[in-house]
């Protein structure tokens, strides 16, 4: 692809997050954002109101495909839309950008990968915590071996509040999946940095509200397969937000309390604090993908990474449920 091809974007789903990546990639040299979609009309024709392309405002995704010769989609909608857009963007012949949880089952992930294969088209799943300066450094350091061989990771996640949604979707399984919709971010993380998750132990609680199909807090206890061990917690309910993330191996551990904070790194005995930038990762991410398909190099973020979390996610919810130890069923090759 000539890197002076500007790059035609569609992207699906105005909502709040919509609306920050539908800005972002208006902003992004070689992009025109020519197409913007969603189930109400009018939120999609706000949208584009407002951005400098004024692109064709949508509500039905299908004929934003069929008129638009779009090189690539964002998919920025409620979860269990996620697989048949994508599948549709695909053979379309448009890269594909979708928003995090990949899907709600498995099967819907290979579907999706499968879709992007026969294409020849990419598909990156928007892992944005990735693309933190924190997060980046502490991947850096795991990588150089600054800690040793990795023994151990932990990732927390607390807060945010009851789920609601349009029409309450985040409240329906069917539609929101579980407690991963969150924490999918940190499993992410997790096998991003200490490696491949082997097996789960995990346990699990609902809340008062019958209407409420979704759990409140869960924690999972990890295997990896190089042998080291881990552990996840979720809550929304929790009343303070916020969170924590580390990695522990045999020659020092590193951690962060947050997206933009400082890493410490502890070695020796000794705590080293790591001044790092804050970044718009958001931003970033959107702009690795329009740079993979111009280099034609596939996202790191793609539709396996997507996979292995929720094949995670649902083998820590079949553990709750027998309270068994389960296993992860092997990665996609």
């Amino acid at each position: 692809m000539a890197d002076d091809k500007i790059l035609r974007t569609g992207l699906v789903g105005c909502g709040g997050l919509g609306r920050r990546h539908a800005k972002n990639a208006d902003g992004i040299e070689g992009v025109q954002v020519a197409a913007v979609c969603d189930f109400y009309q009018a939120s999609a024709e706000k949208l584009a109101a407002g951005l400098t392309s004024k692109p064709a405002a949508y509500s039905d995704h299908r004929k934003m495909l069929a008129e638009q010769d779009l090189d690539a989609v964002l998919v920025v909608t409620p979860n269990y839309t996620h697989s048949e857009i994508t599948i549709d963007a695909a053979n379309a012949g448009a890269h594909v950008f979708c928003e995090k949880p990949m899907a709600l089952t498995v099967e819907d992930c290979d579907a999706m990968i499968d879709a992007a294969e026969r294409a020849g088209v990419f598909l990156m799943i928007g892992y944005v915590l990735r693309f933190h300066a924190a997060n980046k450094e502490m991947k850096r350091q795991i990588d150089s071996g600054a800690i040793g061989e990795v023994r151990m990771a932990h990732a927390l996640r607390l807060g945010t509040g009851p789920p609601g949604g349009v029409q309450g979707w985040q409240k329906k399984r069917d539609q929101y999946g579980g407690l991963f919709s969150l924490y999918s971010h940190q499993l992410d993380l997790l096998a991003w940095m200490a490696g491949e998750i082997a097996s789960v132990s995990a346990v699990m609680r609902y809340g008062d509200d019958p209407e409420n199909e979704i759990e409140e807090n869960i924690f999972i206890g990890l295997e990896f397969a190089s042998g080291a061990v881990g552990s996840l917690g979720c809550s929304r309910i929790y009343p303070v937000g916020g969170g924590e993330f580390g990695v522990a191996g045999t020659e020092g551990a590193i951690k962060s309390a947050g997206s933009g904070g400082p890493v410490i790194s502890t070695k020796k005995g000794e705590s080293v604090v790591i001044e790092v930038a804050r970044n718009d990762g958001l931003l970033d991410e959107l702009v690795c993908f329009f740079d993979c398909i111009r280099a034609g190099r596939r996202p790191e973020s793609d539709g396996t990474a997507g996979r292995r979390v929720i094949a995670v996610a649902l083998a820590a919810h079949e553990s709750a449920r027998t309270g068994r130890r389960v296993e992860v069923p092997h990665p996609r090759p």
